[in-house]
C-alpha cells in the first residue's frame, strides 16, 4: 500500500519501499511489539507520576501535621527573634504572637489540605481509577499551595500530566495490554 508495486504472495516487506505487507506475519509481529512498548511507555508514565505524588504528598502531609501539633512553639521562636522584631518596627506593623500563631496554623491547615489532595490523586493514579478524580484533587493540591510558587507549578505540572494520561485508567480509554 506504499508504493503500489506488485507483490507476491507471501512476502513480509514490500521489496520496493521496504514497507510491512499488511496482514502478513511480520505486520502481526510488529503489532504485537508495538502494543509491548506501548504497554511499558505506559507503566512508565504511571510510575512517574506515582513517584512525583509520593514525593510531594507525604512529606508535606508530615510536614503541615508538625507545624499544626507545634504552632505556638513555632510562633513563640518566630516573636522571640530580634530579626523579626526589628522588622514588624522597620515596616511598622502591629502584629501580635497570637497574629503570628494564626498565620502558621493558617499556612498548616493550608499544606495539610494540599497534600491530603495529593495523596487522593496519589490513591486514584496507583488504582487506575476515576481519571477526573485524580486530575481535579492535583489540580486542588496545587491551588492550596498558592504560598510557593515552586509549589504551584509543579502542582499543575503533574496535573497536566494526569490530565494526559487518561489511557492510564481503566475508567478512561481503551487500555491494550
Amino acid at each position: 500500500t506504499g508504493c503500489s508495486k506488485p507483490l507476491e504472495p507471501g512476502m513480509q516487506f514490500c521489496p520496493q519501499c521496504g514497507k510491512v505487507v499488511s496482514g502478513s506475519a511480520a505486520d502481526v509481529e510488529y503489532k504485537e511489539e508495538q502494543k509491548k512498548i506501548n504497554s511499558i511507555i505506559r507503566e512508565s508514565r504511571r510510575n512517574w507520576l506515582i513517584f512525583l505524588l509520593t514525593i510531594y504528598a507525604i512529606p508535606v502531609i508530615i510536614a503541615a501535621l508538625i507545624v499544626l501539633f507545634d504552632a505556638s512553639s513555632t510562633a513563640s521562636a518566630v516573636w522571640s527573634s530580634t530579626e523579626f522584631q526589628d522588622w514588624l518596627a522597620s515596616h511598622h506593623y502591629n502584629y501580635t504572637q497570637n497574629d503570628i500563631q494564626n498565620y502558621i496554623t493558617y499556612a498548616g491547615y493550608l499544606a495539610l489540605a494540599s497534600g491530603i489532595c495529593a495523596a487522593i490523586s496519589l490513591v486514584f493514579v496507583c488504582l487506575r481509577k476515576q481519571w477526573l478524580i485524580a486530575v481535579i484533587a492535583c489540580f486542588a493540591a496545587a491551588i492550596f499551595c498558592f504560598w510557593s510558587i515552586f509549589g504551584i507549578i509543579i502542582g499543575f505540572l503533574v496535573a497536566w500530566m494526569i490530565m494526559g494520561s487518561k489511557d492510564l485508567f481503566e475508567d478512561g480509554s481503551e487500555i491494550v495490554n
